[in-house]
This record gives C-alpha cells, sequence and structure tokens, in this order.
C-alpha cells in the first residue's frame, strides 16, 4: 500500500491539548514526524502544535497519535480541523475530554426543573455551548405566551435559570448557541416527567397533584428475597385491549387498575387485575411505559416500547389523553390498584439505547453513546446506537432516573433491558444507590447485548455476579423447551437437555450462579416464540390435550427449581402468538391477551394457580444459601434415560412442613414406573393437577405418564 492510500479516519479532543489521530492503517513512526500534523481553527487560525507521539507502536508502527497542543483547545468558541500530510484532513470531534469528573461531573446537583408554585428552576448539562436558554411557553407548539428565559453557567458544565411564578401547565424546552448547534432548533430536556408526544416541548407538572388518595401511605414491601418472588411479565395495551378482557379502559393504565372484570360471556372466568390476585403471582412487570417513540395518539399503531425518548415521563398511550398530565396520574393509579390487591410493580427499564428522536445527542453532542473513532454509533444493542453508561453524566442520568421511578412512581424494582450494554461499575453504583433508599429494592436483567460493542468485558453472568443484580437463566430456559425460534425441542418434548434442566433445578449454582439468589428462572418472556407456540412447532402432531399436558410439565419444573420464578402473560393459558417469534409491531390481534383460553384451558390455569401456591407454602422451594442447596438438593436413579428424580430433604428447613419432596419427571413419550423410599407420599402435583391439597397417596411405586412430571410430599 503507498503512502498516498493512507487516510486520517477520526480525530477526537480527549483532553484540554490532546487530539487523537487516527489513520486506516499502520505506518511506521518515523516516517510520521510532527511536521505532518498541524491544527487550526474553522476560520484558518493555527494552533501551536506542542508534540505529536505514536499511541502503543508495535515493531515501530502505530495507526493512532496523541497530539499535545501549547495551550488548552477551546472547543466552545471555535471548530478545529486536523490536518496531517498524505493522509488529508478531519474536522476534530469533542470526545473523552469531556468525561473528565473533575471538570465536567456533579453528582449532587439537580437536573431537569425544581418545580414551586412561586418559581421553577431548570438545570441542564450542555457543556460544548456557548449559550443556553429555557424557553416557556402556553402551548406545545407555536408562539403562544413563549418567552425565552437565558441560563447562566454555574460549572461542571452545568446551566442554571429560575423563572419566577407558577408555571404549572406551561411547556419548556431549550435552546443552545455555539459550535454544532442551531441557535433556533429547540431540544428536550432528557429529565422531562411529562413529554408530550414527539415534540421537544414537555409539560411542567406539579407532581404532588398528580398521587391517587393514600398513594405515599401504602407502601408495598417485597418479600425477603428474589428467591421468593413470582413475576407477571405484561405489557399495558395486550392485556385488556381485547374485549374478552371485560375491561372498561382497554388497554390502558386505567384498564390495568380495574376490579371486577371478567369474561363477558362468563361472569366465573376472573380477567385482568382480579385474574392476578387469583392466580397467586407477587409481582407485575410491565413492559415499558416510559415515553417512547410513537404516534401516542393512533391506536392503529402498535409497539413494545423499547425505543426509548423520554425515560423519565410516562408514554401517553397508555393515558385516557395523550396530552396534558393523564399519563403521569393515570400510571401512578395503576400502580397504587396493584399495591391496594398485594401486587408489587417491577418497570422494564431501557437505558442501553435510545430513538433517534431522543434529545441526547443534540444536548452534548458525542457524549451519551459510543461511537467509532469515525463518528458512526456502535450498535451494540441492534437498535442503532448503544448508551454509554460509564460517562459520569450519562451514569448519573441512570441513577437519577431510577430514583425517580422508585421515589415518585412507588415501583418495587427494575428489569435492565439489554444488561450487558451497562459497564458493571454503573451496575454496582446504581444497585449500591437504590438499596441506600429502598434497601428491598429488586434488580435483574439481560446478561447478554444485541450485537457487536466496544464494552469490554460486557456485563454477563460472570461479571454481573456478586453485585446484588440477578441475572434472566437463557439456559434454563432453553433446556426446557429447547431453541427459542424454531429449531430443536428441549427436555419437556423429547428428553434432550437433561443435564440443562438438573442444573437450572439447583439454581445454577453448578453452572453460572454463586447463589441461588442471583438467578431468575423463566421459560417464556414477550422475545421469542411463546411456549405454547414452540410446542406447536416442535410437536406438530400432538393434540390439544398432549400439548396442555407438556405445557403443564413445563410449569412443575420452573416452580419447583431454586432462584426467582419469571412468567410472561397468558402463559398460564397457553397463550399464541399464531407462531411469531417477533411481534414488537405486529397488531392487536397477534398481541393481545384472549381471556377466552382462560376458560378453554382451565386445568392449565388451575396447574399454575397450585404451582404457585406450593411455591409459597414450601420454602425448600426458594432456598437461600448455596450451601443449603448443595446439602438438601439432589437426583437419585431413575428407570429410564429421559427422566430426572430431584429429591429435596426438607426436614428441619425453617418454616418448613414437609420432611421431603420428591419430585418424579418423565420426558419420555411413555409411560414409566419409579421406585420410592419407604413410606406413605401424599401427591401435589400430576400429570393434569396440582395445589395443596393432597391428590391421593401412593406407596413404594408410581407410574408418571408421558412427558409430565409428579410432586410428593411426606
Amino acid at each position: 500500500m503507498s503512502e498516498s492510500e493512507t487516510r486520517l479516519t477520526g480525530a477526537t479532543l480527549d483532553g484540554p491539548s490532546r487530539v487523537t489521530i487516527r489513520l486506516n492503517r499502520r505506518v511506521p513512526v518515523a516516517e510520521w514526524p510532527i511536521s505532518r500534523f498541524s491544527l487550526k481553527t474553522s476560520e484558518g487560525v493555527a494552533v501551536p502544535v506542542r508534540s505529536v507521539e505514536p499511541v502503543f507502536p508495535r515493531s515501530e508502527q502505530t495507526t493512532t497519535f496523541s497530539l499535545e497542543t501549547a495551550e488548552p483547545i477551546d472547543f466552545v468558541q471555535h471548530l478545529y480541523e486536523v490536518w496531517v500530510v498524505g493522509a488529508g484532513s478531519r474536522l476534530v470531534s469533542v470526545r473523552d475530554v469531556l468525561l473528565d469528573r473533575d471538570r465536567y461531573f456533579d453528582g449532587e446537583v439537580r437536573l431537569g426543573y425544581t418545580f414551586s408554585t412561586e418559581q421553577t428552576t431548570f438545570r441542564v448539562f450542555a457543556p460544548t455551548a456557548a449559550g443556553v436558554e429555557v424557553v416557556i411557553a402556553d402551548e406545545v407548539k407555536g408562539d403562544a405566551g413563549l418567552a425565552a428565559h437565558p441560563m447562566q453557567p454555574i460549572g461542571k458544565g452545568i446551566w442554571e435559570a429560575t423563572v419566577g411564578g407558577n408555571l404549572e401547565g406551561k411547556y419548556y424546552a431549550y435552546r443552545l448557541r455555539g459550535i454544532g448547534f442551531n441557535p433556533q432548533d429547540e431540544v428536550g430536556d432528557i429529565y422531562a416527567t411529562c413529554a408530550q408526544g414527539t415534540n421537544p416541548r414537555t409539560l411542567i407538572v406539579d407532581m404532588a397533584k398528580t398521587d391517587p388518595p393514600g398513594f405515599r401511605d401504602r407502601r408495598y414491601t417485597n418479600p425477603p428475597s428474589v428467591v421468593d418472588v413470582v413475576v407477571y411479565e405484561m405489557h399495558v395495551r395486550d392485556f385488556t385491549i381485547s374485549r374478552s378482557s371485560g375491561a372498561s379502559h382497554r388497554g390502558k393504565f386505567l384498564g390495568l387498575a380495574e376490579s371486577g372484570t371478567h369474561l363477558p360471556e362468563d361472569p366465573s372466568v376472573k380477567t385482568g387485575l382480579d385474574h392476578l390476585v387469583e392466580l397467586g403471582v407477587t409481582h407485575v412487570q410491565l413492559m415499558p411505559v416510559f415515553d417512547f417513540d410513537n404516534q401516542e395518539g393512533r391506536d392503529g399503531e402498535y409497539n413494545w416500547g423499547y425505543m426509548p425518548v423520554y425515560l423519565n415521563s410516562p408514554d401517553g398511550w397508555y393515558a385516557s389523553s395523550a396530552t396534558g398530565p393523564a399519563r403521569v396520574r393515570e400510571l401512578k393509579q395503576a400502580i397504587h390498584a396493584l399495591h391496594e390487591r398485594g401486587i408489587g410493580v417491577i418497570m422494564d427499564v431501557v437505558y442501553n439505547h435510545t430513538a433517534k428522536i431522543s434529545p441526547f445527542e443534540r444536548l452534548v453532542p458525542h457524549y451519551y453513546f459510543r461511537k467509532t473513532s469515525s463518528d458512526r454509533f456502535y450498535n451494540g444493542s441492534g437498535c442503532g446506537n448503544e448508551f454509554m453508561s460509564e460517562a459520569p453524566m450519562a451514569r448519573k442520568f441512570i441513577i437519577d432516573s431510577l430514583k425517580t421511578w422508585l421515589q415518585e412512581y412507588q415501583v418495587d424494582g427494575f428489569r435492565f433491558d439489554l444488561m450487558g450494554l451497562h459497564d458493571v461499575e454503573t451496575l454496582q453504583e446504581l444497585a449500591t444507590e437504590l438499596r441506600r433508599i429502598r434497601p428491598d429494592v429488586l434488580l435483574w436483567g439481560e446478561p447478554w447485548v444485541g450485537g457487536p460493542t466496544p464494552l469490554k468485558p460486557i456485563s454477563g453472568k460472570e461479571q454481573v455476579r456478586g453485585t446484588g443484580i440477578a441475572c434472566f437463566n437463557d439456559r434454563f430456559r432453553d433446556a426446557i423447551k429447547g431453541d427459542r425460534d424454531g429449531g430443536g425441542p428441549g427436555f419437556i418434548q423429547a428428553g434432550e437437555r437433561k443435564d440443562g434442566v438438573r442444573l437450572g433445578l439447583e439454581g445454577s449454582i453448578h453452572d453460572w450462579a454463586v447463589e441461588p439468589t442471583e438467578v431468575i428462572n423463566y421459560f417464556e418472556c414477550h422475545d421469542n416464540l411463546t411456549a405454547w407456540d414452540k410446542l406447536v412447532q416442535t410437536c406438530p402432531e400432538a393434540s390439544e390435550a398432549e400439548l396442555e399436558q407438556m405445557a403443564r410439565f413445563a410449569a412443575l419444573l420452573l416452580f419447583t427449581a431454586q432462584g426467582g420464578v419469571f412468567m410472561h402473560c397468558g402463559q398460564e393459558f397457553g397463550r399464541s402468538k399464531r407462531g411469531h417469534w417477533n411481534t414488537y409491531n405486529l397488531p392487536d390481534a397477534i398481541n393481545q391477551v384472549d381471556w377466552s383460553l382462560k376458560k378453554r384451558r382451565a386445568r392449565l390455569f388451575e396447574y399454575y394457580r397450585g404451582l404457585i401456591a406450593l411455591r409459597k407454602a414450601h420454602p425448600v422451594f426458594r432456598i437461600r444459601q448455596r450451601a443449603e442447596i448443595e446439602s438438601r438438593v439432589w437426583f437419585g436413579g431413575v428407570p429410564h434415560e429421559r427422566c430426572l428424580a430431584h429429591i429435596i430433604h426438607a426436614e428441619g428447613y425453617e418454616g418448613e412442613p414437609a420432611i421431603a419432596i420428591v419430585l418424579l419427571y418423565n420426558a419420555h413419550d411413555a409411560a414409566v414406573e419409579f421406585t420410592l423410599g419407604d413410606g406413605v407420599w401424599s401427591i401435589h402435583a400430576d400429570a393434569e393437577r396440582a395445589g395443596l391439597e393432597s391428590l391421593g397417596t401412593v406407596e413404594h411405586r408410581v407410574t408418571v405418564p408421558a412427558r409430565s412430571g409428579v410432586m410428593l410430599i411426606r
């Protein structure tokens, strides 16, 4: 390759006087002296260069040089360009210089707006702006009542303005001027608490007025440990949008808050909130309810909500009105209604990426997202960008946002989408900060990423261990039912992946977890084929009765495993999405919960209900310490290679009424007879029923039907 083919691919300001220059190929260091490098302002004024040094040279070659200027670079007032003889020129992006915590970080300052009836204070982090003003208006668009108020720098890259009077019901946004900014453009506040569609102006709300009566008086108390949870994941719209839900406020926050709903043609079949109480779950996990990229007023459009815009504001799609403060008030009403019925609320939060229309990049270019040297977004999320959690003010935003939901909305825990993209230090700090406010807060997430990322290592299972944040157990998921979207079967269909099932039943402490408290077990969530559709895909010749039996078999495995339990809405009565594996933008006809299935598959629902009751009644299904599992949980000999004999020595365990519990799982396609230990065993789950009441007794031996299991208690 000739020297003329060498190109300048990146120039970033990474220190007050340091520009990092990147070339497209390795070059001999000796042939690239300081004389080949120059720096100028966009007006053509030369900037004295003190030194140019190769970065990490190997064999006297490098792709990267560090250029030091004689004086600090004033990136607020000037745009700079690097010239390299033989490689071309490139504008300098303001990058890692902003990561200096001493100059551009304030962990204590309150950003966003601080409201009182006398005055409101606005603060925004905008270190590259030469000037900032806050725009206040009477309407979300237009010039009615429009007034611009200059903001003053208060240090650390933060601007502040206090505006007198009661601004409740007004709308606000920011205007920035300086290099790279259009002073006429309005930019939304990343800390906004009440978004208004896709508009940059957001609503100023007196948040105290949005509390339902008694909202602060009654607080839900989480169980003592994550292993005690039975979590029910739901999409707010899916849960009640079908007419079969019997809800008045279908698809809305208020629909989730309704009591007394039932299947319209059969009042005995409870739906909605009453169904959750009847089922016995401890928590619901709400798929994204923060503001995301959608047209809130259009019912014909569907979205799961994983493209965040304003992460501190509820989304108006779920509110009775997409304008005004209804979104805030009604989400609180839904949370309050759940708490009143003894159900906690987990928020599914997405801090790993944002939608393109989010204001982060427009407020501080190149700061909030991981980028290549050529200013392209890394895409470890698979959604267009990835949030740079390690940047000090980005980390502060995540923690501040979580505190808002924890304190203002009284949520009880968080599920982190693509948690692998959050650096471990951020995860450790947010766990510490949240537990300082609420020691029993529940935290878990996905320990993986959605694509290549520069974050090394990602926050996978091994890295998250010890942080107090649990991880989804995808290995147990795949062992139970097989590959997620098409592909091979798992244990329940064909007796395959038996070792993976055994490891999961132990709480994965001999797989990837140190303690069972680090594990969230599941086999169905909003992603991928539903469990029912997976059964149909792998067993196309199976009858409805056979599919139901395998569905019950899977549930028995899930609810008898050590670790926390997670289930997807409708899983308890065989929810189908008609074979679609990724329904994030498919219509209600595919995504809605069909409550008539609860009546059609009443036996499956009752099985789930019985297993939840059994799990709550027997602490040995919820062991918290590794050592206790190792001494109490073991596996015996089996009469067929597709079977498992799961034994729990229960005697003497605190609060446990049983002496021993035996779980026999038969994944063979024919009935299998198991030999039992001495004594009389009470049956509490078989192929069709499960519950606290005994289904009968057995001695010496028991026959377990094909693709099913039995729970025996002594």
